[in-house]
């Protein structure tokens, strides 16, 4: 997955940009975790049904339904569930690690057994997962090179 091309990419700071995204899933897992308690207590209607496509993208139908529920909602939240799920077109396991921990707040050994991949392996995205959600969510960190000039007289 690119999304810059390498004259961006180096002006970009990694590190800062992946705290970023850490941060951005650490600041609204909370809140994404009491929309979903909220919405699993409201009852569908019919109107909800239409906004939903055929696909699924693996697990609980109706969890995915709620959760494509709750994007739809024109909200600081609603744009961070979106760029989460915008991410699950692009790499399934980097989506899988963000759905889980950023939505239910799992620890890195829970996600490892929910998605059946290596708990290494799981570190070893979680850096990427971060980077990519911070640039959806249009937190990017760049390296801005300044040269000072000084007259001494």
């Amino acid at each position: 997955m690119k999304l810059f091309d390498d004259i961006i990419i180096s002006n970009i700071d990694l590190d800062k940009t992946s705290q970023n995204g850490k941060d951005i899933c650490d600041l609204y897992q909370p809140l994404v975790e009491k929309r979903l308690k909220q919405a699993k207590n409201t009852p569908f209607n019919s109107a909800s049904f239409v906004m939903f496509s055929g696909n699924q993208k693996g697990g609980n139908s109706s969890e995915v339904k709620l959760i494509d529920r709750l994007s739809w909602i024109d909200d600081q939240t609603g744009n961070y569930i979106r760029n989460v799920l915008k991410l699950q077109k692009k790499d399934k396991t980097i989506a899988e690690f963000l759905k889980w921990k950023c939505f239910y707040g799992l620890s890195d050994r829970e996600i490892s057994e929910k998605i059946q991949k290596d708990e290494r392996t799981i570190r070893r995205y979680k850096a990427r997962a971060y980077f990519y959600l911070a640039v959806y969510s249009n937190q990017v960190e760049f390296i801005y090179e300044k040269t000072y000039h000084f007259q001494f007289d």
